[in-house]
């Protein structure tokens, strides 16, 4: 009598287990459309995609020596489905062939024609996806700054430009004041002791397009300000940092100690994640009067109905950075700082 009620209780957390994680697939499977395919991005979503349906493989066949042979055939069907599903839908995502082939024309770059580059250190902003220069040194004390336009490009309509800040170290990092980021993608990689500020300059606040999709990736003892997402952004891999961010959907993996400032319009997604705290978007940043879904986290590794999972908590009001701090970052206190003292005003050493 007790090995069959626990064998209904085993079950019953199979089922439960499976409908999770089966629900979160198929949730990113219907986003991988929105998320763009620069720098990789849609490639490392899709292959975290396979590891979630190869865990869930492994769960159901783990699971044969206490489900019966026609729920066992149900739960190996569901799981082919959710692979169909996807291959159907990178299918549909894969560039069509083109017999095209056009040189690109040389560019001619002028240093009169930089933008503004105090305080940008190697943005990598590129126009055609090529690398940019991994070294954040400077010459003569000063900052290197962004490729300029060719003498050809200035005054023609800008195309958008995805944002590409890869293995920075001690670094102050902000757009210049002209950057347009119309449906761009962003990704930030491999950063240690970095302060990020991707949010639009005040000059441009006003005509300012959110960006399509962001990824950070790799990144520690850092504060990231990524501004407005206007669609998914992926966290993977950060360690004791400070994140600020807007968008429509937030899915964290892999990282520890984390403060997230946020304000997302659907539940924040968490999984392999320890003592990262959120928060609501500070008030200094204005934003849309929607519902702001902050605090409703989605733990997908912690399964217990009705208890909190101890891997995230609410980040009280007190440890909280203060409007102040927040001012001196965006520009509206001292101009010229040394990434240590900036650090050191958000707890981070």
């Amino acid at each position: 009598m007790i090995n069959m009620a626990h064998q209904v209780d085993a079950k019953e957390r199979f089922y439960r287990n499976f409908r999770i994680q089966q629900s979160n697939i198929q949730e990113q499977i219907t986003h991988l459309p929105s998320i763009a395919p620069v720098a990789g991005e849609r490639q490392d979503a899709t292959e975290h995609i396979l590891t979630n349906i190869s865990r869930l493989t492994n769960d159901v066949r783990d699971a044969t020596h206490f489900l019966p042979a026609y729920d066992h055939r149900v739960y190996v069907n569901a799981v082919t489905a959710l692979r169909k599903e996807l291959d159907e839908t990178t299918a549909k995502l894969a560039p069509k062939s083109r017999f095209q082939f056009r040189p690109r024309p040389a560019r001619t770059l002028s240093h009169d024609d930089a933008p503004d580059s105090r305080r940008l250190v190697n943005p990598g902003a590129t126009r055609d996806g090529s690398p940019t220069p991994k070294s954040s040194k400077s010459t003569n004390g000063k900052p290197p700054i962004s490729p300029p336009l060719s003498p050809g490009e200035r005054g023609r309509p800008r195309s958008p430009r995805a944002i590409k800040i890869e293995n920075q170290t001690e670094a102050i990092i902000t757009l210049p004041a002209d950057h347009s980021r119309t449906s761009s993608a962003g990704q930030l990689t491999g950063l240690s002791n970095c302060v990020v500020n991707l949010a639009a300059p005040a000059v441009e606040a006003s005509r300012a397009s959110p960006f399509a999709s962001l990824a950070l990736r790799d990144i520690s003892n850092s504060v990231i300000i990524a501004g407005h997402v206007d669609g998914p952004v992926h966290i993977t891999g950060l360690r004791r940092c400070k994140v600020v961010v807007t968008a429509r959907q937030v899915r964290i993996h892999d990282c520890t100690e984390v403060d997230f400032y946020l304000w997302v319009t659907s539940e924040p997604i968490i999984e392999g994640c320890k003592n990262v705290r959120f928060a609501p978007l500070p008030e200094l940043w204005g934003v849309e009067k929607v519902e702001n879904k902050w605090e409703e986290v989605k733990d997908f590794l912690w399964l217990k109905q009705g208890e909190q999972s101890p891997n995230w908590g609410v980040l009280p009001e007190g440890d909280r950075v203060n409007k102040e701090v927040w001012k001196g970052v965006l520009g509206e206190g001292e101009e010229k700082e040394d990434v240590k003292e900036v650090l050191g005003r958000f707890g981070i050493a």
